[in-house]
């Protein structure tokens, strides 16, 4: 792993963030403050890379098939969060390097948790967001854990927040509905913003699919299990959601470049329009050259989400809702199954909520 350093002072990188929020930018005030940014993200990559090795050694002894991956954080997003949150500064950001570990259940979430809080580390803990206990009103259900980098042999790297992300596979499943769904209609649905049936959908399956893994915390109250399911199957009909997901993942044309065997870092770029997923890899050896082809795909891409909502299906002709990821992985298997959305794969949801729905439509 490269150690990439910092070409600027934290001071302006902040300032750079606060350019990039701001209407009537210049172009040439934007390239520079892309440019900063992007020497901040990849600043990341190598405490990242040791942070998500504790996690898959952590989450290994209590789960053998955790899906461990990590990923720096797209710009796009980067900048969206910097605008809605006019107070937060760049260098404060708590995810732009992240890690996630897929476990088979909430006990096991919880048992990694523990493992971090019991052990000793050199880094700090700075928080933790249990969206477990208390799901986003979203429905949105996950584990954070922020630490913040210390180390004694590469000091340079020190004070940087770094996320770790803990969920089951039936969360992981939610959240993969609800990311292909934006991506497929230009509604950004992650962060509570588009249709309000779209919404009102993706929480009612939020509370379907946590009573499908007994969960701990129950959030299910006041609703019935009748009426959970009742409300589903209505809002199926009328957004035809399991025959739009079950269209998008069948549409979808998957290119792969290069050689996966030796792959350690792996460029994901999704272009709905098509729909198509373009696979690039790279090794160990070749992570400078895969952050620069992050880069590259992401100045390909439009900076700022369109301002208009569209319609789930039909004209897409005037939305460019390309995204681009770059993602370490120790196998092109476990991308699959940790970035199902860049495949528009939903299944594993579909058949969750179907079921909850065929079971409990009936009951009180």
């Amino acid at each position: 792993m490269a150690h990439n350093k910092l070409g600027y002072s934290r001071r302006a990188i902040d300032q750079a963030g606060a350019s990039l929020t701001r209407e009537n930018e210049t172009d040439l005030s934007i390239e520079d403050a892309i440019s900063k940014l992007n020497n901040w993200r990849s600043f990341h990559s190598f405490p990242l890379n040791t942070i998500t090795v504790d996690l898959k050694q952590k989450a290994d002894r209590i789960d053998s098939l955790a899906q461990v991956v990590r990923r720096l954080k797209r710009s796009r997003s980067i900048i969206s969060k910097l605008t809605k949150e006019s107070s937060m500064r760049l260098t404060q950001m708590q995810d732009i390097g992240g890690c996630r570990a897929v476990l088979n259940s909430i006990d096991a979430v919880y048992d990694v948790k523990n493992m971090y809080l019991r052990g000793k580390s050199q880094h700090e803990l700075v928080s933790i967001d249990d969206y477990i206990r208390h799901p986003k009103q979203s429905g949105y259900r996950s584990l954070h854990l922020v630490y913040r980098f210390r180390s004694k042999g590469y000091p340079e790297y020190d004070r940087l927040l770094l996320e770790i992300q803990l969920r089951t596979t039936a969360q992981h499943a939610w959240a993969t509905a609800v990311e292909t769904v934006g991506a497929m209609s230009g509604q950004a649905l992650k962060s509570s913003e588009g249709e309000a049936e779209w919404l009102e959908y993706f929480q009612f399956a939020s509370l379907a699919l946590e009573h499908s893994e007994r969960p701990i915390f129950s959030t299910i109250t006041p609703h019935s299990l009748g009426g959970i399911a009742r409300k589903l199957a209505a809002l199926d009909k009328r957004l035809q959601v399991g025959k739009k997901l079950t269209a998008y993942r069948q549409a979808l044309r998957a290119t792969e470049r290069a050689d996966k065997k030796k792959a350690a870092y792996f460029l994901l770029v999704l272009l709905p329009e098509q729909p198509e997923l373009q696979i690039f890899t790279y090794t160990r050896q070749q992570s400078d050259l895969a952050l620069k082809e992050y880069e590259r795909f992401e100045r390909l891409i439009p900076l700022y989400s369109s301002r208009n909502q569209l319609p789930l299906f039909p004209d897409l002709e005037n939305y460019t809702g390309a995204q681009a990821v770059l993602v370490g992985a120790e196998s092109f298997r476990s991308i699959r199954d940790s970035y199902p959305n860049y495949y528009l794969d939903t299944e594993v949801f579909v058949t969750q909520v179907d079921y909850f729905v065929r079971r409990y439509r009936r009951s009180p």
